[in-house]
């Protein structure tokens, strides 16, 4: 009997130690990859994967592979101009993956990855595929410097013509990216979140404010990009300083950008008052800083359904964010801000701030939302999915 394997490509940067392990310093690690198993016998990811030594290789970072999970690595790129530069081997490559074997493929998109290995092969769109929009490229590189808009409107149309041509769709949220991203009109949506968010993580009862007169604010995200809008929120926090509204913010998340952040809070004065914990993995960890803050609050520039909202919103914590991606999907209108506004945002944050009451109405709601987004609620839709690219191949 032939096994079923499905190749997952995604545009997610991993780590590669010189033993030949992969690494994931955020949430792709070894039991996220397990839920493709509910239907599939193998799973085969293919990324980019950062050569590092031994000693590189941080205490938090988990394995990826495990037992009928592989992996292949792409020649590793960072950034447009690196792409361009590392171009002929990262196509050599796959048009190599392709070449070995007929299996059914998932796209994780946006993926430049993804696309490139469309135009690398005529034999891709004669495949059977599915795709997982959990992003809008569009507003990726609306956030990107004008000098790659050219290649951001490429990329937007091939993205289009192959999610038109997929057997298979699924989408992070139901409002925006099945509009400007259409399947065929015979291909069934299937929606989900990649949140990983078992019952026994949602707090019971709603969150009080703590009786300190500071508001603890949390934000997450990786700031390899800053995507996740940390100079919006720093710059809010600078205007709530000047107006004497008492706050700490808590940021989780490294990446290349962690340093300039940190001066950037300097510059406006609120160093004493940001606490950047770069990444923390653990999920206990995590959720002991979301225990101890008042409000999260999401500034990003571009969002597809954001899994640290709603697993804030599991534990009870008021949220904020501005309207890009599925953020409106979870909050009401009046918890939302628009994009690179600092001083919406912060206006919005001392509002909601200064009401006990508020934040505590908030938290109820909260809890009843991320009750949509449990596992036992997702994988019927993820099955669904995945068994319908299955049949596609067969």
């Amino acid at each position: 009997m032939k096994t079923k394997t499905v190749n997952i490509i995604l545009e997610f940067r991993f780590y590669k130690d010189e033993l030949g392990h992969i690494y994931t310093d955020a949430s792709f690690d070894y039991l996220f990859w397990q839920r493709y198993l509910m239907v599939f016998d193998e799973v085969h990811i293919i990324a980019r994967a950062k050569p590092v030594s031994n000693n590189d290789i941080a205490g938090n970072w988990k394995k990826v592979t495990g037992p009928n999970v592989s992996f292949t690595a792409v020649p590793y790129y960072h950034g447009i101009p690196n792409l361009v530069k590392n171009m002929p081997s990262v196509i050599k490559e796959i048009k190599k993956i392709i070449a070995a074997d007929n299996n059914p493929y998932i796209l994780r998109m946006p993926s430049i990855i993804g696309v490139l290995f469309f135009m690398s092969s005529r034999s891709m769109a004669r495949r059977a595929y599915g795709i997982e929009m959990v992003g809008d490229p569009e507003e990726v590189f609306a956030s990107l410097p004008a000098l790659y808009k050219p290649f951001g409107g490429m990329f937007v149309r091939r993205t289009r013509s192959i999610i038109r041509r997929a057997k298979a769709a699924a989408y992070v949220e139901r409002t925006i990216l099945p509009v400007k991203y259409p399947a065929a009109g015979t291909v069934h949506p299937y929606f989900f979140s990649s949140i990983n968010l078992s019952e026994h993580s949602i707090l019971s009862g709603s969150k009080k404010k703590s009786t300190n007169k500071i508001l603890h604010i949390l934000s997450i995200g990786i700031l390899d990009q800053m995507y996740k809008g940390p100079d919006t929120l720093l710059e809010a926090l600078a205007i709530c300083k000047a107006k004497g509204f008492p706050f700490h913010m808590t940021w989780l998340g490294g990446g290349l950008n962690l340093e300039k952040v940190r001066q950037m809070a300097g510059d406006l004065g609120i160093a004493d008052h940001v606490s950047f914990k770069g990444t923390i993995t653990e999920r206990a960890l995590i959720e002991h800083e979301m225990d101890n803050s008042d409000l999260f609050v999401l500034a990003s520039r571009t969002e597809g359904l954001p899994r640290a909202m709603i697993e804030a919103m599991a534990r009870g914590l008021a949220c904020i964010g501005s309207r890009v991606g599925g953020i409106p999907e979870l909050l009401h209108e009046e918890c939302l801000f628009e994009k690179e506004h600092p001083e919406q945002l912060a206006a919005l944050i001392m509002k909601v701030g200064a009401d006990s009451n508020k934040l505590e109405a908030m938290s109820t709601q909260n809890i009843e939302t991320a009750k949509q987004y449990t596992n036992n609620r997702l994988d019927k839709e993820r099955m669904g999915f995945y068994s319908t690219v299955l049949k596609a191949s067969a």
